[in-house]
């Protein structure tokens, strides 16, 4: 890390100056990238509650 002799006020300001280029180089989604990003998510989040539904549900029926 560049910043790790510096002190604590050089961490501070290397970190600063990491989110700055990072904020320099972003950019904002057109609205096509936009809904493709949010059908993803909506997709991982069904698939992530329904593996996990199954799996409760296994173990409530394995417990009774």
């Amino acid at each position: 890390m560049a910043g790790a002799g510096k002190g604590l006020g050089g961490k501070v300001r290397y970190y600063i100056d990491m989110w700055r280029r990072i904020l320099k180089l972003s950019r904002r989604p057109d609205e096509e990238e936009f809904n493709l990003l949010v059908k993803l998510n909506l997709l991982g989040f069904t698939l992530v509650g329904g593996i996990a539904y199954i799996i409760h549900l296994v173990h409530v029926l394995m417990v009774r």
